[in-house]
């Protein structure tokens, strides 16, 4: 059996195992993975060269991770992922969701987008949850360190890693920094690149190979507000008066769409969002609160955080002056004369929060939060959620109750990554996906190049570009950071690992219409992927 059908067969057998990020079935499959590879005659030789690295996290996830030694210490990382998201927009044909075969026989193209009504009826297209996000990347890769760990003598070093949870919090992969670093400490290994297989086509494009993976920031923004009964409303002021003029300036805002290197990001949207209030009353809510997607390409999370302040100054003005016009209109409308409040709420980072609060209470104040937070983090899952817990515990302490609003970072903080051709690793990436390009073309295929794999990617985590940046505004603004969320910096930094992504043709991520090319995948991606790993084995002989 060739290369790609050996990986088509292993994607039809893992999708069986229903793998939705945080749920049993992403710990069965890890478990499944790592089996197959056990049973390899050369893991039973090298047992030690095999790691299956449980995670302490509801439904016991687990890194997995093997090495096929060659010659030499050059080093490719093979990373994927074996979780997928939900299937609960498959409707009808949810039991079908992860039987790609059955459900593309049994799709009716009458309730199809055109576009994958077009792809249905052509034939080559298969439906199904996880067929190209990313199990058929994952199921490629596992095929390929099979074919090596059976070839005997080679150039260089496969490090296959399969992580879980890419789809939430990169948990896996936070995690997998660590089992990786031990690896290239071990045996020695310099990483000539990390090689992921994600998708591409989804957003229109042809097919690419990509050198880069972009950022997110996800800014948690916490407006304090001061409560009233709704009977008196003008006595005090609504936080969501506050959180409307955040998020009407800055959902969609193209103002913070970032741009590299010819390309740009999809600007900021709400995520998630609330308020602090414990259940219903006729009173107005302490505090409201939104998390804000924000992607990155190039901008720091400094220079980033200073236009939140920026904007969030405004909405303030913007929410002080509607506040007075209502309060102008109604007394006029109702003969009323109101004594208003004096209301100028401040915007501060956590990071002037914080030090506000310290200045008050001293080092007792530090030791307080710790310990509330190590309580929290064995109770409370919810990375945002745990964040929003500190920010209001933080506030507490405040010296100043008034109005205000709070820009923090909650997790997960995507590093953006990029090929800045500037190191000689950098260099030779460029030199394979140049060599790759006249090999495709060769086979008929037009395979482009992105600086960027969009939609950020655990590629984030092989490599730290600008380190002293990132982690100083981090550090300070991120009330998680190592109290329930850890990146693993110098580990990290020292992987050194150039990011690639070349994977399978796709369309419609995360949709019920998710599908892949069949023919790509099994005919083309196989020798791409092959030509393209040799290359970087080979290039640092």
């Amino acid at each position: 059996m060739n290369l790609g059908d050996r990986a088509w067969q292993l994607m039809l057998d893992l999708t069986k195992f229903h793998s939705i990020s945080q749920s049993p079935g992403e710990s069965r499959i890890a478990r499944e993975i790592h089996s197959r590879l056990a049973n390899l005659p050369y893991f039973q030789l090298y047992p030690s060269q095999l790691r299956l690295q449980p995670i302490a996290a509801p439904n016991n996830p687990a890194v997995v991770a093997a090495l096929v030694r060659g010659k030499g210490r050059t080093g490719i990382i093979l990373l994927n992922h074996h979780d997928v998201v939900d299937i609960e927009d498959y409707g009808i044909y949810k039991e079908l969701a992860f039987a790609p075969l059955e459900l593309t026989r049994s799709l009716d193209p009458g309730i199809l987008p055109p576009a994958a009504r077009g792809d249905l009826l052509r034939g080559d297209w298969v439906f199904g949850r996880g067929t190209m996000d990313m199990l058929y990347g994952l199921a490629l890769q596992l095929a390929l360190t099979e074919a090596k760990a059976a070839s005997g003598d080679f150039a260089g070093n496969i490090l296959f890693v399969s992580v879980p949870d890419e789809e939430n919090n990169s948990l896996g992969m936070r995690h997998a920094i660590g089992v990786i670093r031990e690896f290239q400490q071990v045996y020695g290994l310099d990483f000539a690149a990390a090689v992921n297989c994600e998708p591409h086509g989804y957003d229109g494009e042809d097919h690419v190979i990509q050198t880069g993976s972009d950022g997110k920031l996800l800014p948690l923004i916490c407006c304090f507000g001061r409560e009233t009964h709704a009977g008196a409303l003008y006595d005090g002021l609504n936080p969501y008066l506050l959180l409307a003029e955040v998020i009407r300036m800055l959902e969609l805002n193209p103002g913070f769409s970032d741009a590299c290197a010819g390309e740009y990001t999809y600007p900021p949207t709400v995520l998630r969002g609330g308020d602090l209030k414990k259940g219903y009353n006729v009173s107005t809510p302490p505090a409201a609160w939104a998390c804000f997607n924000i992607f990155t390409l190039a901008a720091s999370p400094r220079e980033i955080m200073a236009k939140l302040v920026r904007l969030c100054q405004q909405a303030v003005a913007n929410g002080v002056a509607s506040f007075h016009r209502s309060a102008a209109a109604w007394q006029s409308i109702s003969g009323t004369n109101l004594t208003l409040p004096e209301i100028q709420p401040q915007v501060l980072t956590f990071s002037d929060l914080w030090q506000q609060c310290l200045r008050a209470h001293g080092e007792s104040f530090v030791r307080e939060i710790d310990s509330f937070a190590a309580q929290l983090v064995k109770k409370e899952p919810d990375l945002q959620r745990l964040t929003l817990e500190l920010i209001q515990r933080v506030h507490r302490y405040s010296p100043d109750d008034s109005p205000k609003i709070v820009i923090a970072l909650a997790p997960p903080f995507y590093p953006p990554v990029r090929n800045r051709r500037q190191t000689e690793k950098e260099l030779r990436v460029m030199a394979a996906v140049k060599n790759l390009q006249n090999f495709a073309r060769e086979e008929g295929v037009d395979l482009g190049h992105k600086e960027y794999h969009r939609g950020i990617s655990d590629l984030s985590y092989c490599l730290l570009q600008d380190a002293g940046e990132v982690v100083d505004t981090l550090k300070a603004n991120c009330p998680l950071w190592d109290r329930g969320y850890h990146l693993p910096l110098e580990d990290l930094a020292a992987l050194d690992a150039p990011a690639v992504n070349l994977g399978p043709w796709g369309r419609d991520l995360h949709k019920f219409t998710e599908r892949i090319h069949a023919p790509f995948a099994k005919e083309m991606l196989p020798q791409l992927l092959t030509a393209l790993v040799e290359n970087l084995l080979t290039q640092n002989k």
